[in-house]
């Protein structure tokens, strides 16, 4: 059994929920720092994505030490971002306010956030899997001028169908990827409402081949269909962990490049988002916890 396919299933995520509810704080970093250790030294389908991720984005320069380096810090950032998830909501602190430690929604993000949505033409956020992406979203979902629905994976395992519980929990309102949802998302943004998804995972159906960190990958495009049939406005947002809190964090919004070639305008809009994208990966490489390999 392959890594990924172990942590897809339910009991795996059944028991870090647990432990995450439960373990004091100082006991989870020691298990994040723990895990991460067994993580890099034993090989993997999960350990090769991240090498493999890690070494595109610090470039051929870097070391096999360095992306060795920044693989560790990868699995120690993951495991506490989803002990803080667990710790926060599992116990019931839902609202923003409440989570250890803080997120805060930059007053920029929040200012582009806003002009976005005061044009009336609804605005498509789009994510990058930086630091605690969960959390962060929570906390845009929470304090969004309008709700915000949220475009998630489709056929989604059970250990993803538990993570999107408890992101419901919290306020996020969670729609797996399906042609009721899309269409949903259309309507909503054509009504200037707003809907974020993350861009910079393979789905596997759907993916297409584009240029991201100067190679080619294999990333959904489909969101950029509704960005155009919708004409909205879009924006690319994510989160980092710095000074010991969590800081969600926007590029201003941008309109649609429309030639009227539907299909290079897909491409084209698709290269402007992913060039966003590279630009918040590369502030904090270490944070981006992609275990899924990005290019073949």
């Amino acid at each position: 059994m392959s890594t990924k396919t172990f942590f897809s299933k339910g009991w795996p995520t059944r028991v870090a929920f647990l432990l995450g509810k439960y373990l004091p704080s100082a006991g989870a970093d020691g298990l994040a720092r723990l895990a991460a250790r067994m993580l890099v030294s034993f090989n993997s389908d999960v350990r090769a994505s991240v090498y493999v991720n890690q070494q595109h984005v610090l470039g051929a320069a870097a070391t096999s030490e360095t992306v060795r380096r920044n693989a560790y810090a990868v699995f120690r950032n993951a495991a506490r971002a989803y002990y803080e998830l667990f710790h926060n909501v599992g116990r019931g602190h839902s609202r923003v306010a409440e989570f250890t430690p803080p997120v805060r929604l930059l007053p920029e993000a929040r200012a582009h956030l806003d002009a976005a949505l005061a044009t009336g033409r609804g605005v498509f956020i789009l994510g990058s899997h930086i630091a605690n992406f969960d959390l962060a979203g929570i906390a845009l979902c929470q304090e969004s001028p309008v709700p915000l629905q949220v475009l998630s994976l489709s056929n989604p395992s059970a250990g993803v169908e538990m993570f999107n519980r408890l992101r419901q929990q919290a306020g996020a309102m969670v729609t797996p990827i399906t042609p009721e949802t899309l269409r949903q998302a259309i309507r909503r943004l054509q009504d200037g409402g707003a809907v974020i998804t993350g861009v910079d995972r393979p789905m596997g159906e759907g993916d297409a081949p584009v240029e991201f960190f100067g190679a080619t990958a294999h990333l959904p495009v489909g969101y950029m269909r509704i960005a155009l049939r919708s004409n909205c406005l879009l924006m690319t947002a994510t989160c980092f962990y710095e000074e010991g809190e969590y800081r969600v964090v926007a590029n201003p919004p941008w309109e649609l490049a429309l030639s009227g070639d539907r299909e290079r305008d897909i491409l084209v809009n698709v290269r402007k988002a992913l060039v966003e994208i590279e630009g918040l990966i590369r502030r904090h490489p270490e944070q981006w916890l992609m275990f899924v390999p990005v290019w073949r």
